[in-house]
């Protein structure tokens, strides 16, 4: 990628714009996490951190920049993965979990056969 993505990058975000109408959601946001690293985007509500892990997972498409998970690019420069191609998995905190499950089994649950 021309972008600088490191090799062992397995979510490497380059320069994501998101806007909702006139507010500006993400603004060339850059992201690089390292294959084994474990990552927390923090700050303020409605700073972008869940536009962020949305563009990411594909459930929005930003206006600009791209995104790479293992090496594939998956949205920008003409290239669109779906959200269910791109093995990425995401636990909303809108209490859309099973109550009747373990945090642990929520989490799995997409994995499990």
């Amino acid at each position: 990628m021309t972008n600088h993505q490191t090799d062992d990058a397995a979510i490497h975000c380059h320069r994501l714009v998101k806007r909702f109408g006139h507010a500006v959601a993400l603004d060339e946001f850059e992201l690089e996490v390292v294959s084994g690293t474990l990552v927390s985007l923090l700050g303020p509500s409605g700073c972008g951190k869940t536009t962020a892990l949305r563009v990411i997972a594909g459930f929005e498409a930003p206006d600009d920049g791209t995104v790479a998970i293992g090496g594939r690019l998956v949205v920008g420069d003409g290239a669109w993965v779906p959200p269910e191609r791109r093995r990425v998995g995401m636990v909303f905190q809108d209490h859309a979990l099973f109550p009747h499950m373990t945090v642990a089994r929520n989490v799995g649950y997409g994995h499990a056969s």
